[in-house]
């Protein structure tokens, strides 16, 4: 039997009590870092700031934790190249992933304007919610816990970090907004995973769908829209990009593969 990957189905990465522990401080120091810098940032305007200090923390766990030389833990941060069927997928369900807003000023009459400096939003959109979250969660979590689990079980096992991270919503915005952020973190977690799987372990297609989900950033949302633009967003963000399950995966395994963070720990113990 085999893993996702293509790989021999071997014991989990992260299955002992001592890989959970070290697992799970490796986690804390890349989402103290990602949400200490943004914590500031609510416009995103210094995503590319912040997708640095996580980069650079990313390298300091793969090296001191895990003990990766220097090449594997750049190919770990899942920066290479993706396969482009991913990004095509990533792009198609993007596209309708933005239709929530033609539909919010359908329903409210009201034009949704773009902000006057959304371009630069955007880079920021895409650098810190697209690629230096996706890094945490996908080129960290899932690529860790996926190692010697098949599919589903390694997002699972994924689902509770995801949704305890965004109680803090729940106490910011209220307990409709709040727990909606958090089912829709978890619930986009399957979508997200899939394209990084079909990306080859790569971020690209995930940030690019990420990106097109908090994509609100970039409007100025008349009086109007409030009313319904939470249970629109949320509702477009849960069920579209679970479209991605209907893609069929490609005839050969990517040959892009993660970095074996349970080989590297061989090699220290």
């Amino acid at each position: 039997m085999t893993t996702y990957l293509g790989e021999a189905r071997s014991r989990p990465a992260v299955g002992t009590p001592a890989t959970w522990a070290r697992f799970l401080l490796g986690f804390l120091i890349l989402w103290a870092v990602l949400a200490g810098t943004s914590a500031h940032d609510p416009t995103a305007r210094w995503g590319p700031a912040i997708l640095a200090a996580v980069v650079a923390a990313s390298l300091g766990v793969s090296r001191g934790l895990y003990r990766l030389s220097p090449r594997e833990a750049v190919q770990a941060l899942g920066l290479g190249r993706p396969a482009r069927r991913s990004l095509a997928v990533a792009a198609v369900i993007s596209v309708l992933v933005l239709l929530v807003w033609p539909t919010t000023a359908l329903l409210t009459g009201a034009s949704i304007p773009l902000r006057p400096d959304w371009p630069v939003v955007l880079v920021g959109i895409l650098t810190l919610h697209g690629l230096a979250e996706e890094l945490v969660w996908r080129g960290f979590v899932f690529r860790l816990l996926a190692r010697g689990r098949s599919f589903w079980p390694a997002v699972c096992w994924s689902m509770p970090l995801i949704a305890v991270t965004h109680l803090p919503i729940v106490v910011t915005s209220g307990p409709a907004i709040g727990f909606g952020a958090m089912l829709v973190a978890a619930i986009t977690s399957i979508a997200l995973s899939r394209l990084y799987v079909m990306g080859g372990g790569t971020l690209w297609a995930p940030a690019l769908l990420h990106t097109a989900i908090d994509s609100f950033k970039l409007v100025v949302l008349p009086a109007a829209a409030p009313a319904v633009y939470p249970f629109l967003i949320i509702g477009f963000s849960l069920v579209v990009p679970l479209l991605v399950l209907l893609v069929p995966p490609a005839r050969r395994a990517a040959t892009h593969q993660p970095t074996q963070p349970d080989s590297a720990h061989r090699r220290s113990s």
